[in-house]
């Protein structure tokens, strides 16, 4: 099931909300639940970056798909998440009771019925082929960062046996990679860690890039649109990374995405900065 229920316009005219669309009443009943099951991820999301809580919303960014099933009784819809086998461990029950509070206060506002939030595994995409496609997974020919998947979903983004979430981090590793394999020597040239999973003082976390250089460990993080709102937030974590031992810190505006030449510019002050032991 796909959860591809974006609001689509036509010139001139403004995109629908999703009030607007659950209004229709000419929705057939699977559209109309998947259309829910849309709705609550979008106002969630939406909810906890407004409210300060950037780290829960960037998980609900890591679920695969999401839909209405009946719970065990039979009585009402729950809204399901799937999550990749990796990422599962950091929907704990803090983070579902937190989830399923939002869920319930949306769900009164909007009159959506549904008040329950459950999270399970995603199944893989596999076919005929599972033996080769297990016996490569079993040698290491897998994505080895934080989305390791038997096949991963058509969403994703892979160079080098490597997942990324975005066009932007695919284009920011293409160009540290070209850095590693063709500026500098091979004597003296870096390694890229894109999205490892790990743990600093007090929590769990997922940088972009760890970078490590000359002996020293960098962060480099690419800007979302709402970095200055959370700026404070951002402060405060990396005095947790340089009390935890990363040296350097810097960040890729998203802004500067279109721009190869501003990305090459933050790259090389990350690597000159990352190289000063002052």
């Amino acid at each position: 099931m796909t959860n591809d229920f974006s609001p689509s316009s036509t010139a001139g005219k403004r995109a629908l909300s999703y009030g607007e669309m659950l209004a229709n009443e000419n929705l057939l009943e699977h559209e109309r639940e998947a259309l829910v099951a849309e709705t609550l991820m979008a106002y969630m999301s939406t909810l906890l970056v407004r409210r300060g809580d950037v780290v829960s919303a960037q998980l609900l960014l890591q679920v695969d798909r999401w839909q209405l099933e009946w719970d065990q009784g039979g009585h009402e819809k729950d809204l399901v998440l799937e999550v990749d086998p990796a990422n599962l461990s950091h929907f704990g029950e803090d983070l579902l009771q937190k989830l399923r509070g939002l869920c319930k206060e949306i769900s009164e506002r909007l009159s959506l019925d549904v008040s329950w939030v459950e999270v399970k595994e995603t199944l893989p995409v596999v076919g005929p082929g599972w033996r080769d496609v297990v016996q490569r997974e079993i040698s290491g020919e897998r994505p080895s960062n934080q989305a390791r998947r038997l096949q991963p979903s058509p969403h994703r983004w892979l160079e080098d046996n490597l997942a990324f979430t975005n066009e932007g981090e695919q284009r920011v590793y293409r160009l540290l990679k070209h850095r590693q394999e063709r500026v500098l020597p091979p004597e003296e040239t870096i390694s890229i860690f894109p999205l490892p999973n790990g743990r600093i003082a007090g929590r769990t976390w997922e940088p972009d890039f760890l970078i490590t250089y000359k002996g020293r460990a960098g962060i480099l993080e690419i800007d979302g649109p709402h970095h200055n709102a959370r700026r404070a937030l951002d402060v405060t974590r990396e005095h947790l990374m340089h009390d935890s031992g990363i040296a350097y810190v810097d960040r890729v505006p998203v802004e500067a995405l279109d721009s190869r030449q501003e990305i090459d510019q933050v790259i090389d002050r990350f690597l000159r900065r990352l190289a000063d032991p002052r």
